[in-house]
């Protein structure tokens, strides 16, 4: 069959699709890149927020009306809220982010007019299988799938489940065969990375350590990784980020700057503890590109925490924030908590969103007229070219080819992306 495929969400769902096609190829479908050509189409679904939930229910419903498709519907919704995709009606099979080994024989039944197929629990091996990477030299690799967290709004626990570490040397080999395929860009990923390996004898630094070992030249970028887990392992993590193939990149969600609010979500951690692994990172690494999470409108959260949140943002001056405003999500306790108004919701998310926007820009200002190497990953969006500078910060150079490290000068500034001129090639 021809497999057309649409992903949402996270790089690790990203991952979960490249694992199924590169399955599915195997097997003898054909990867097609447009859905007008397609027999079958995949989706891999997303429900982290309401937001996400509610446009990937809409892409199912515009998709159920295309009588010439099989449709696949695959991913977290599944598991998350399974009564939105059974409101839409019946779809050719339904399987889940735990069940993607068995994307094989669903195809294969549907081939031969089954429909109506459902698996969505069990548990697949993700660590060693090949998958199908198209032209990218990028690669998302999961290390790990589940976390040891138990946050009061997260529905995503319920899809992912409790923490399954892979086991490293699986690991190692996938990187490699990747690195050798002609990647240059490894993306670790997991729901939290700094929890990786507590479930086994090891731990994200040795993880990191044996990655870097490598000899080839290539990048790494890291993962989020939540405080709680990042701060017990904090001494040897810095030590790990030394490699100049790693990104001096950390993602490290705070979601409230009121340590309240942080026991009502059950993060485990205070606004302090991420003060302190953000103060060890920046004091070694000095040009670490920081990004963090926030939730602005979360149950209980008065005008005085949210000024925390703003006040700990204007500290902390992180480079990027994924800001979300609060949306109750299925089988979560913070859906059976007294909500906040969404006009004040709305209200707090334009307020903190002036504040990192200015934070952002300033910031970038400070690289104009710098020198250093970047990675060419991908076409621009909007033209040119991506780079990643050693910090992972995106610059758009006007001609350059995916894969080639180069020497770039920083020319302009936005507040998402920096621009510049290529100087030389190297590498």
């Amino acid at each position: 069959m021809r497999i057309y495929e649409e992903t949402y969400g996270c790089t690790m769902n990203q991952g979960d699709t490249e694992l199924m096609l590169g399955k599915l190829q195997i097997s003898g479908h054909e990867i097609v890149q447009s859905i007008e050509k397609s027999d079958l189409v995949l989706v891999n679904t997303c429900a982290v927020t309401r937001t996400t939930l509610n446009r990937v229910v809409h892409r199912l419903k515009e998709l159920s009306k295309m009588e010439d498709k099989k449709i696949v519907v695959g991913g977290c919704l599944p598991l998350i809220d399974p009564n939105k995709i059974e409101e839409i009606g019946e779809f050719a099979a339904i399987i889940s982010c735990l069940t993607t080994g068995t994307i094989t024989e669903v195809v294969e039944r549907i081939s031969q007019g089954e429909t109506g197929i459902k698996i969505i629990h069990g548990e697949s091996d993700k660590a060693s299988s090949r998958r199908f990477r198209g032209r990218d030299i990028s690669a998302p690799i999961a290390i790990a799938e589940g976390c040891l967290s138990d946050c009061s709004y997260c529905c995503v626990k319920r899809a992912r489940g409790g923490l399954r570490s892979f086991e490293p040397k699986e690991i190692v080999e996938e990187v490699r065969r990747e690195i050798e395929a002609g990647r240059k860009e490894i993306y670790i990923t997991a729901q939290d990375t700094a929890a990786y390996g507590f479930d086994l004898d090891t731990d994200l630094p040795e993880l990191l350590e044996d990655i870097t070992s490598i000899h080839e030249k290539f990048r790494v970028r890291v993962g989020m990784m939540n405080p709680e887990y990042a701060e017990k392992i904090l001494p040897d993590l810095l030590k790990a980020f030394e490699s100049e193939k790693i990104y001096k990149f950390l993602h490290l969600p705070v979601q409230s700057g009121n340590d309240s609010i942080l026991r009502e979500m059950r993060r485990g951690y205070t606004v302090e503890d991420f003060k302190k692994i953000v103060e060890s990172f920046e004091e070694r690494y000095p040009d670490l590109y920081l990004a963090t999470d926030v939730i602005v409108g979360f149950p209980e959260e008065d005008e005085k925490a949210f000024k925390d949140s703003c006040d700990l943002i204007e500290e902390v001056k992180p480079d990027k924030v994924n800001l979300t405003r609060f949306t109750p999500m299925p089988g979560t306790d913070a859906k059976e908590m007294e909500q906040i108004r969404s006009e004040e919701k709305k209200r707090r998310s334009r307020k903190m969103t002036d504040i990192v926007q200015e934070i952002s820009y300033d910031k970038n200002l400070n690289y104009l007229g710098t020198v250093t190497e970047g990675l060419v990953v991908k076409e621009g969006r909007k033209g040119g070219y991506v780079a990643r500078l050693p910090n992972y910060k995106p610059l758009i150079v006007e001609d350059a080819n995916p894969g080639d490290f180069v020497r770039v000068k920083v020319t302009g500034a936005e507040p998402t992306y920096l621009r510049g001129e290529l100087l030389k090639k190297r590498g």
